[in-house]
């Protein structure tokens, strides 16, 4: 199974507008290089299915996870029902291992509060760097053992 990253961003700071890259590397341990989210942990690298932004755009209903979540790689044509914590990601020289599956939801959002299923359920992921590399816009992501 693969896709293709779509989009490459970083956030130098909280709140700041992120940053389109055309390409970004990946540091063990750590995330992407120049985001401010590159500090460790189990969420160094959040990804989002390009199509689910698509979905999320012609939502008529937007909760507040539309505006707030802001993914470092957007990836096209994958299927995000088979990723899991553990499943492993490549693309060019990194390799990537998936931590979470999804988001938490906030309170105060109008989804939340009416008892309804936020669309982004289920269609974002975090990881972890596990091999420092470089990726491209247009790179193919591997998923599986995260090998081409």
């Amino acid at each position: 199974m693969s896709g293709i990253i779509e989009c490459i961003k970083a956030y130098p700071a909280k709140g700041e507008a992120g940053v389109e890259l055309t390409d970004g590397r990946l540091v063990e341990n750590m995330g992407l290089e120049g985001d401010f989210h590159a500090v460790g942990g189990d969420r160094q690298i959040s990804l989002l299915f390009a199509e689910s932004r698509e979905l999320l755009a012609g939502q008529k209903e937007k909760g507040l996870c539309f505006s707030r979540f802001r993914e470092n790689i957007s990836i096209r044509g994958m299927a995000a029902d088979a990723l899991r914590p553990g499943s492993r990601l490549g693309a060019g020289d990194a390799l990537l291992e998936i931590t979470g599956v999804t988001k938490h939801c906030h309170e105060e959002c109008s989804l939340y509060e009416a008892g309804k299923v936020c669309p982004l359920t289920g269609m974002n992921l975090f990881a972890r760097v596990i091999k420092t590399g470089v990726i491209r816009n247009g790179d193919t992501m591997y998923a599986g053992n995260g090998e081409k």
